[in-house]
């Protein structure tokens, strides 16, 4: 009876689990079966790519049987992945064809018969002369310069290896950013999210979640000891040098991290095939929201983006590099190279001498575009540069007018009182074109002083949340309230308010309104006389019937339409990627700054460092033969000797004058030294000092300072045409003499127009 008991109980049990049968590659398939995530969840195409990058990666050589080339990349012992395996040497086939089809210089040399009559030799045992033409050993050199090499394009910067956090933090995609290392020993222990310190807190905005905001203070974040990442990893190099030749191969390309990304990027840098993977790379950074990478890790980007071409993200990180370099140098106090952060709070990371270079040259540029774009703004020229048209009117009017002054007979009773009446309107429109320039001054002022409006406030606060820790954290209004006039130019909350249409603004004091009284007393006193003036076709105005009556509202108009080109041009909507972080700054470059970038980016760079020498003037008449001959001219024969004279013996000619066709026209003495050359051929001579030579890539902190020269200066480079106050005062000698000036103005605006100042 008791037996009968024990064999049905042991007949009701289940059986053991039997241990896994077969090879290890089947017990990797019920792995992966095992863990093949649902076909109903949103990331299932993802999470099988990843599971497939893995098996494909660690079984490099059951996935690539067939080529004419042997690969051979050995790994260190002890070192795991994912899946709890050992990583051990990888020995796979690829095609030869394939690798000469990236135009790679390392490859095209490692398949040259020298180096493979020495890799044959020692991989003897393991070519198949049947199926392996070639033999090529990718295993990373231990030890010398070449080591040294690799550790400096290989080492992951700090923002790389903490992207991973900007799942949460920033709402991205965790197949694009949270991806394990290729060295894995605690796979299961990594986590997803982020660990947050005990007083971290979630952004909001008057209690109410903006889904723009960060979800999480970068401060508050911390960093398990599973996420820790080693600058450089030996197995994450082996483990993405058979990534990147399976990519050439064809198979599937798996990005699940920043610091895969930047592996991927060095290592096709070292073995120069940056073009196989440029694509999937550029897929990467533009993938929204990722591609706010490239806002707060400026550097990286930019130097992952010249690495492998990249226009598009290439030119965006220069964008932002090259105003956040010029902002620094209008500082009275720069930064200087090395700094931990930028004025607006983000992390910088170091670039290579060659690119620190390309980027201190640009900003420079910008620097001193910045200063004339500001002296044109404060300048008389103003309304003539940037061509608004109510303006004209007042331009052609004064031109009647000296031409109705000139035209008077010998003076007489009538005469004298139409030269009065003339006079008289000249004083008007004088009058009015101070007032118009005031106008411009008032709201110049403005834009320089106004703080940023709330909403647009907020939305740059809300950026840089984004990468400023919250014990650190200055707001954006206080960072601008520091700045000078000329940074302010750099940010688009003064040209959005210089850009600003004031026509519906009531205010007793409002720009606008301080010169309808002007207007309305210049075009009644052009009522009065404009029958001495003649309005005919040859004068431009649309009506020639009777005088141009001059319209503030089309004057606003043409402001406001000006501005908005000055406006669109400094901060452009349209750029090579979407700036999601970065409107805090205004980003438009122009071909002066981009030209330093190569060929390839649309700049000038050729590769001979001639865009960073100084711009040589043109010889008139060129060379007129083989070699460095140069004829710039006649030069009168003097009896100066040729021999260098002494203090003692000074030269019996006082000068000489030099006859050219060139751009001078005077030269110094044959014996003069260098104290008596002329100013102009003094800062030729320092700007191609500054430009550094022809060895440019030497010169990394030193490139051309920002131009200080005076308004005069730089109106000269200006278009040439006739400013309004020019024209009315050439209308003779006698045109505002015998006018008394407290007729047309009080002693108010005397003092007004006493503090414009000159450009």
């Amino acid at each position: 009876m008791i037996s009968q008991l024990v064999a049905e109980e042991r007949a009701n049990e289940s059986p053991p689990p039997r241990p896994p049968q077969g090879s290890l590659i089947d017990a990797v398939i019920d792995q992966l079966l095992k863990e093949r995530p649902s076909q109903d969840d949103v990331g299932y195409s993802a999470a099988h790519r990843e599971q497939s990058d893995l098996f494909r990666v660690n079984r490099a050589d059951f996935q690539c049987k067939e080529g004419d080339t042997l690969v051979i990349v050995e790994f260190p012992p002890g070192r795991r992945n994912c899946y709890g395996e050992e990583w051990y040497t990888k020995r796979f086939s690829v095609h030869s064809e394939k690798l000469l089809a990236t135009n790679s210089k390392v490859f095209a040399d490692l398949l040259s018969p020298r180096r493979q009559a020495r890799s044959r030799r020692r991989a003897e045992k393991l070519v198949n002369p049947l199926i392996h033409r070639f033999v090529i050993d990718l295993t990373p050199s231990m030890e010398g310069d070449d080591l040294a090499a690799q550790l400096m394009e290989l080492s992951l910067p700090s923002g790389v290896r903490n992207w991973w956090t900007t799942k949460e933090r920033l709402g991205i995609s965790p197949y694009l950013v949270s991806g394990h290392d290729d060295y894995c020993p605690h796979h299961n222990s990594v986590p997803v999210n982020c660990v947050r310190s005990e007083n971290s807190l979630a952004f909001s905005y008057c209690g109410v979640r903006d889904q723009h905001l960060p979800n999480l203070d970068v401060g508050d974040v911390l960093t398990p000891e599973t996420r820790v990442m080693d600058d450089y990893c030996p197995i994450r190099h082996r483990a993405n040098i058979v990534r990147l030749l399976l990519a050439i191969e064809g198979h599937d390309l798996v990005l699940n991290s920043a610091s895969r990304v930047y592996t991927l990027a060095g290592i096709a840098n070292i073995l120069d095939c940056a073009g196989a993977i440029r694509d999937p790379i550029c897929s990467w950074f533009m993938a929204d929201p990722n591609n706010e990478f490239i806002d707060i890790n400026t550097e990286i980007a930019f130097k992952i983006g010249w690495t492998l071409k990249s226009i598009n993200v290439t030119r965006a990180a220069f964008r932002i590099l090259v105003v956040e370099k010029a902002i620094d140098t209008l500082n009275v106090v720069p930064q200087g190279r090395g700094a931990q952060h930028t004025i607006f709070g983000r992390p910088c990371a170091d670039l290579p001498d060659d690119l620190e270079t390309v980027v201190q040259y640009a900003a420079h540029k910008l620097a001193d575009r910045v200063q004339q774009t500001y002296a044109t703004l404060t300048s008389d020229r103003f309304y003539e540069v940037f061509d608004v048209g109510e303006q004209r009117k007042l331009v052609e009017v004064s031109k009647l007018i000296q031409t109705a002054l000139a035209s008077i007979p010998t003076p007489g009773s009538k005469e004298s009182f139409v030269r009065s009446r003339l006079k008289l309107l000249l004083g008007r429109l004088g009058s009015l074109s101070q007032k118009l320039l005031e106008y411009k001054d008032l709201i110049l002022r403005k834009a320089e002083t106004a703080p940023p409006p709330y909403k647009q406030q907020r939305d740059f606060d809300r950026d840089r949340r984004c990468y400023v820790p919250r014990a650190t954290w200055n707001p954006t209004a206080l960072v601008f309230d520091g700045f000078s006039v000329h940074q302010h130019l750099l940010t688009p909350c003064f040209w959005g308010y210089l850009a600003d249409d004031f026509s519906d603004t009531c205010e007793p004091h409002a720009p606008g309104e301080l010169l309808m009284q002007e207007v309305s007393a210049f075009n009644e006193m052009l009522e009065e006389v404009g029958y001495l003036l003649r309005f005919d076709g040859d004068n431009n105005f649309a009506n020639p019937v009777g005088p141009p009556r001059f319209s503030l509202d089309q004057f606003r108009h043409d402001f406001t339409v000006a501005m908005g080109k000055l406006r669109d041009a400094w901060t452009p909507r349209a750029l090579e990627a979407p700036l999601n972080r970065t409107h805090h700054l205004a980003l438009g470059l122009s071909d002066d700054e981009f030209q330093y970038l190569p060929l390839w980016a649309g700049g000038l760079d050729d590769g001979t460092g001639g865009v960073f020498e100084p711009t040589v003037p043109d010889a008139e008449l060129g060379p007129i033969g083989p070699g460095p001959a140069y004829h710039t001219g006649d030069t009168v024969a003097t009896d100066a000797s040729s021999i260098c004279q002494s203090d003692a013996t000074p030269s019996r000619a006082p000068s000489t004058m030099t006859l050219t066709a060139g751009r001078s026209i005077a030269a110094v003495p044959s014996n003069a030294g260098p104290s008596t050359a002329t100013q102009h051929d003094t800062s030729m001579s320092s700007s191609s000092v500054a430009g550094g030579g022809g060895n440019w890539r030497g010169v990394v902190a030193s490139p051309p300072p920002p131009s200080t020269a005076s308004t005069d200066a730089v109106m000269v480079s200006l278009p040439s045409a006739t400013a309004s106050t020019a024209t009315m005062s050439e209308c003779g000698e006698e045109s505002f003499e015998d006018v008394d000036v407290d007729m047309f103005y009080d002693s108010e605006d005397e003092d007004a127009w006493s503090r414009v100042e000159d450009p």
